[in-house]
């Protein structure tokens, strides 16, 4: 039997060197993909059922490692090798974004939308910007939970000091509910403002996505000017 499951898998990717993806099916796609973490089963049938399991192959890629484990023969090691797919695919997109001006509302968001773009636990990505609102670096804060992520202010205000910014962007996602900022988001975003002012750097802007792809603007709510105001009232 091995055999033959070795031989079925050389033809997969001997076709795959001379033809590329283009004429494979959904399953021989997923097939090759489980070749990488299942070496001796026939893994035809666990791609069948992960594609009737979640509909259609961008929804398998698509799928965190906790629901992907939900299908049986699916270990934890395949589907951390599924999902890697996804993050891969995710860092090229954002690499190519790195490049561009983050002076308007449009480019802001185009960015935002492929760093957070489907993220299935909570995550806060600091963009940190020169005076002329172009990129100099990114870090991401994220966690295992859905509805909470542990943010390190030390940390960002280090990082914009090492890096000489002048501002920073905040992207950030709710993966369940409405996109409008919770109690503990404004308290961090107005603490941020007030440390990072005292430095000189200043929060561009602020955005929280929701699952259906809505987006809530500190800046265009006008809660980055209302805490701007409460911290120069400090100063006199």
């Amino acid at each position: 039997m091995a055999g033959v499951n070795d031989g079925h898998r050389e033809r997969l990717r001997e076709r795959m060197m001379r033809e590329g993806l283009s004429g494979f099916c959904d399953h021989e796609v997923l097939e090759m993909l489980l070749f990488q973490s299942i070496p001796r089963k026939d893994t035809n049938k666990l791609a069948h059922t992960l594609l009737a399991q979640f509909g259609s192959l961008q929804n398998v890629l698509n799928a965190s490692p906790e629901q992907l484990m939900t299908v049986k023969g699916v270990s934890q090691v395949t589907a951390c090798n599924i999902a890697l797919i996804k993050e891969v695919w995710a860092r090229c997109k954002t690499a190519e974004t790195k490049k561009i001006n983050l002076g308007g509302m449009a480019s802001i968001i185009r960015y935002s939308q492929v760093i957070i773009a489907e993220s299935y636990v909570e995550k806060l990505v600091v963009v940190y910007v020169d005076e002329g609102t172009d990129y100099l670096y990114s870090e991401q804060f994220t966690s295992d939970k859905t509805n909470s992520v542990q943010l390190d202010t030390k940390k960002i205000i280090a990082t914009a000091v090492r890096l000489n910014a002048s501002g920073i962007i905040l992207f950030h996602c709710h993966v369940k509910g409405k996109c409008e900022p919770s109690a503990t988001d404004i308290q961090f975003t107005e603490k941020l403002l007030f440390a990072l002012a005292s430095l000189n750097v200043v929060i561009l802007e602020h955005i929280i996505f929701n699952a259906s792809g809505e987006y809530y603007s500190f800046y265009r709510s006008g809660d980055l000017l209302k805490a701007t105001e409460k911290y120069n009232k400090t100063l006199q």
